[in-house]
């Protein structure tokens, strides 16, 4: 006896002959033509907004790398007191520091590969351009000032204790901290003036002189 598959429940009818005939396409009109017509309506609604906003997030091309280029032109930032500036990086211009070694003034070089091949690290510095369009540079140092004046001993020992290296006494409350030239000397400031422990602490900037 041939075996009955079990997905046979019983006899077909004529009328399950009938509807085995019956295209998908029209299966499909039967079917939507039972439903509520507000449930329907509804339900195609939701279909074409769902579609809008899908076409909605999706980004023209390239603007992804364009909004990544501003964001690390403006990432870099110092600390003026309790005033937060921003800095655009002039890319490709660096500061040459080796000629103050002589009294010279300041160069202003144009350098490939991120740094000037023929200057010393610790005499050049990238170059920024604050927010009223300066030209700022980092010859290294920086400036702290203590919350109230204090005698020699206890600054040195509030300047150690955060792992910061007192050079010389610029003023009653004034300090300049040794760091090496370039972002070095900005990461410590904003390192230091993070601590909340200093009345302020900034970088000890070269800044472009105004041409009268």
């Amino acid at each position: 006896m041939a075996a009955r598959p079990l997905a046979d429940t019983g006899r077909r009818g004529p009328t399950a002959r009938a509807r085995a005939d019956v295209p998908c396409s029209r299966l499909f009109v039967r079917l939507f033509a039972r439903l509520p017509i507000r449930p329907l309506c509804a339900l195609l609604a939701g279909a074409v907004l769902a579609g809008g906003v899908a076409a909605q997030g999706v980004a023209p091309a390239g603007s992804d790398k364009a909004a990544a280029g501003k964001r690390v032109a403006a990432s870099h930032a110092w600390h003026d007191g309790a005033a937060r500036r921003t800095l655009t990086l002039e890319s490709g211009l660096h500061a040459d520091f080796s000629g103050a070694l002589t009294g010279k003034s300041v160069a202003l070089r144009a350098g490939s590969g991120g740094a000037l091949k023929d200057v010393s690290p610790s005499l050049q510095s990238p170059v920024f351009r604050d927010e009223g369009g300066r030209l700022r540079a980092l010859p290294g140092g920086v400036v702290v000032m203590t919350r109230s004046p204090l005698d020699e001993p206890a600054a040195r020992a509030l300047l150690a204790s955060h792992d910061a290296r007192p050079t010389r006494r610029l003023g009653e409350r004034a300090w300049l901290v040794e760091s090496a030239a370039g972002l070095a000397s900005l990461e410590l400031a904003n390192r230091l003036a993070a601590t909340g422990a200093f009345d302020a602490a900034q970088p000890n900037w070269w800044v472009e002189r105004a041409l009268k």
